[in-house]
């Protein structure tokens, strides 16, 4: 028997949202149907994205945290301190811990220490099988980036990313 889901996982078309505005618009004043229709795609969209991507990282035995780890360590090419790596990955120094243990763990990143003169300072890099790991799945996942975006044309796709670019400087 399959589990059942979650509130969290019910599908947002699910929602009653357009219904609720129609028959109780007075409850919802200045809340457009519209907007509230193309949010809600939107977020299926991502939805549905992450859920894609999310499967390309399993089957690579990471999560995105983990890849986003490995990847920031790849563009450093030499080590991050696990504060800066926490800033650039946009994640708390604690959830960095917990990542940087997993994956130190699988031996795909190495703490090293950050100076000689300083053995209190940790610095993190990327192991060779970390490096293994990135070039087994890169290819695969920017084929699915890529195929994500292919159906829109050119002109399409430079509209969809200023468009994209506009919402995420309103979410900052």
């Amino acid at each position: 028997m399959a589990p059942r889901p979650r509130r969290a996982d019910l599908e947002l078309h699910d929602t009653p949202a357009r219904a609720l505005l129609r028959e109780r618009p007075g409850d919802f004043p200045g809340v457009d149907e519209r907007q509230l229709a193309l949010c809600q795609q939107f977020l299926r969209v991502a939805k549905r994205s992450l859920a894609t991507f999310g499967d390309a990282f399993a089957a690579h035995d990471l999560s995105p945290g983990r890849y986003a780890v490995l990847m920031a360590l790849a563009r450093a090419d030499g080590q991050l301190s696990p504060s800066t790596l926490a800033s650039q990955i946009g994640v708390t120094r604690a959830t960095v811990t917990g990542l940087v243990d997993g994956l130190a763990r699988d031996g795909l990143v190495l703490r090293t220490e950050a100076t000689a003169g300083d053995r209190r300072r940790k610095g993190l890099q990327l192991s060779a099988s970390g490096r293994a790991r990135l070039r087994t799945l890169l290819p695969p996942l920017f084929a699915k980036m890529v195929a994500l975006v292919a159906p829109l044309h050119d002109r399409e796709q430079a509209t969809l990313q200023r468009l994209l670019t506009k919402l995420e400087g309103a979410l900052t």
